[in-house]
Formats: C-alpha cells, structure tokens, sequence
C-alpha cells in the first residue's frame, strides 16, 4: 500500500493506494476515512454539505470511530488534528487523549495478496480508572446506496419512531426500502457484513470479531443499520469491554470495494 500527505477538499489527508482502490483518511480532524474509491468511479462514502451539529460535534460524513452505549462521550468532538504516523506499511491515525484517558486511533494496513482494506478500531486506557463500553464503527452512505445486512435471526429491535413494514427480511439478509424515512434496527449477527450497493461500485463491510448478544450494549446487537433522508449508516459494535489502565482494546472490520 503506498501513502502520500495530500490536501482534500481543503482538508489535511493521507491517501491509501492499493492498485487503483483509493482511500482518504482525514487527519485535520477526527480520525475519520472520508473517500473511497476506485480509479475515477467517484467517492461510495457519505460527504456532508449541511454542517450537521450536535453540540460540537459534527458529522463530517465518512467513516467514524466512537464508543457504546450512545450517550455524550459517542459525540465527544473529534475536531481536532490527529496524530500521524506510518508503521510497517500501515497508517496509524490517533485522535487527542479524552480527559478521562481513553485515546481512539484508526489503523489502516492492506490485506496481504488482496485488494482489501484492513481496519482496526484500537481504545487505549491511558487514565487511571478502568475503562468500560463497546468500540462502535459507523460508515456513513448516501441514502440512494442499496443497503443489505447479514441478519439470520428474528429477534431485531427497531428503536422507536421506525416502521418495521420498511425493513425486510430475506434470505438471510436484512434490506431497507428506498425513501426518505427516518429509522434504525439492530441485532446480532455472528460475523457481520454490510452492504451498500452504488453505481460508483460495492461497497463490502464484513467484522470478524465474535462476540455474543449478552455481552452487546447496544439491545444485544453488534450489527445496526440506520437510515435517514439524506443518508444511511452501516454499524459494528464489539462486545462490552473492560480495559485496564495502561491497556488497549481493538475492533476489527474489512472493507473490500467490488
């Protein structure tokens, strides 16, 4: 995989080049992946026009990196620049340290022979208390993206506001209608993999890590999917972990662009 420090839409990136599969990971803020593309097909990930709020921060599109259950620290503003560095053919991207010790990176490498996009979700405990919660790992699409998740189970939660009649089931896979609703179901999957389908090309999202429903925050769910006029949100979420001081803990996920 080859890097280069560029600017990207007047923002401070570094680009990520596996043949002709193109992904930008922005380092002025966040860490957040802001495009990925192949050759000239055009960006498959969300970019935010409307300076989407909540408190400070925002959204910015693309992929991000927080924590579970959702509550203030899911939103702590990630505005600030990152930390950079590249070790062993692989991109380390590191937010500032929160006050209570916890520091979130992202960790880019390629998958050797192939033409995927290793990441890797890492929370360092730098504080002096143990940390507790689940990693959550959220791509944001365009809304017109085609969206299908692996779902084999009939316990799915739709938190309130959602119209289940909009979500279908079938084949093992769990698919949102098109339309500008607003709603978002989870579940648990044993290895999840989301999908969002474009003309730009297919975006591929699959999370290795076990885990099991009684040990998930989120209603039992490590696999989410939510959806709103202008676009959609693909989620993995670990298990409840704990972290001790001095230690960290890793969320994995797989992209691969068809």
């Amino acid at each position: 995989m080859n890097f280069s420090f560029v600017k990207w839409k007047n923002r401070d990136a570094v680009k990520c080049i596996v043949n002709q599969h193109e992904l930008v990971v922005g380092t002025s803020a966040g860490p957040r992946i802001l495009s990925l593309s192949y050759g000239n097909s055009g960006n498959v990930l969300y970019e935010d026009d409307t300076d989407f709020r909540v408190g400070e921060w925002r959204i910015y599109g693309g992929h991000r990196f927080t924590t579970a259950p959702e509550n203030d620290d899911s939103y702590y503003p990630d505005n600030e620049p990152c930390d950079v560095k590249i070790i062993d053919s692989k991109l380390h991207v590191s937010a500032k340290q929160r006050p209570g010790g916890a520091r979130l990176s992202i960790v880019i490498g390629n998958v050797s022979g192939q033409e995927e996009f290793e990441i890797q979700h890492i929370l360092e405990n730098n504080g002096k208390d143990e940390w507790s919660g689940a990693l959550w790992a959220i791509t944001c699409v365009p809304r017109s993206a085609q969206l299908l998740a692996s779902c084999n189970t009939g316990d799915i939660h739709f938190w309130p506001g959602t119209d289940p009649v909009q979500w279908q089931q079938v084949n093992n896979q769990m698919m949102v209608k098109p339309g500008d609703f607003r709603g978002k179901a989870g579940w648990h999957c044993e290895r999840p993999v989301l999908t969002a389908v474009q003309q730009q090309g297919t975006l591929v999202i699959t999370s290795p890590g076990l885990s099991i429903p009684e040990a998930c925050v989120d209603n039992g769910s490590n696999t989410e999917v939510f959806v709103c006029k202008d676009f959609a949100e693909l989620e993995t979420l670990s298990e409840r972990i704990f972290v001790a001081p001095g230690q960290s803990a890793c969320h994995l996920q797989r992209w691969r662009l068809l």
